[in-house]
């Protein structure tokens, strides 16, 4: 009788966690690799919608900007509420908050996006990006120079 009250106080407990964990959100970890210099900052840009993806930040659901890193860098995102979600991600090295980019559209600073998608003559759609912070928590991306 013991081990079985224990039991249902020990289920009750772990029920009372993963409903404060799911209250909390998701947690994402982007190791982005490849950067070339430590110039400028690393933008990132996390959407939870199709609209302005991924060309106007200001539609984003969440931003980072961070001073950038030569190599490998780790960046996160904490308390996600459940859905779908893609990021963007500039390496900015002239500081200007754009993707500066040369003939025929071409980028000349460092861009990737998330499940490294890649669009034909311009971005992903956002359906190509888009993933579920809670199958997928941990994102290897390679940033693109060309």
């Amino acid at each position: 009788m013991h081990l079985f009250l224990y039991l249902l106080i020990a289920g009750c407990s772990l029920q009372s966690m993963e409903k404060a964990s799911s209250a909390e959100g998701h947690s994402i970890q982007i190791n982005l690799s490849g950067i070339r210099n430590s110039n400028g900052h690393i933008l990132v840009s996390l959407f939870n919608k199709s609209e302005g993806w991924p060309d106007n930040p200001d539609n984003s659901f969440k931003k980072l900007r961070i001073p950038a890193t030569a190599g490998t860098m780790t960046l996160k995102f904490d308390a996600l509420p459940p859905g779908k979600y893609a990021f963007a991600i500039i390496h900015d090295e002239n500081d200007n908050l754009t993707l500066d980019t040369g003939l025929f559209g071409i980028p000349k600073e460092g861009f990737c996006f998330s499940n490294d998608a890649m669009g034909t003559f311009g971005p992903p759609s956002f359906d190509d990006s888009s993933f579920n912070p809670a199958t997928a928590a941990l994102h290897k991306i390679k940033i693109r120079y060309w």
